[in-house]
């Protein structure tokens, strides 16, 4: 039973660490290539966002 416990969490921990590893090679790959655009990538990352701004997606946003 503690070993199922632990490896929820270790899931969890996986998936962020392989989540945040994919999108730093995104950016290395797109700086290698020179195909980054710095501004838009830094308007990006800096945009405030307040909470419950996001909405989750609908069908309609598909059409």
């Amino acid at each position: 039973a503690l070993i199922l416990g632990i490896d929820r969490f270790m899931s969890e921990c996986r998936s962020l660490t392989n989540f945040i590893g994919n999108a730093v090679a995104t950016i290395v790959v797109a700086r290698w290539d020179n195909a980054l655009d710095t501004a838009a990538l830094h308007n990006a990352l800096n945009a405030p966002t307040a909470p419950g701004t996001a909405r989750p997606a609908t069908e309609s946003d598909m059409d």
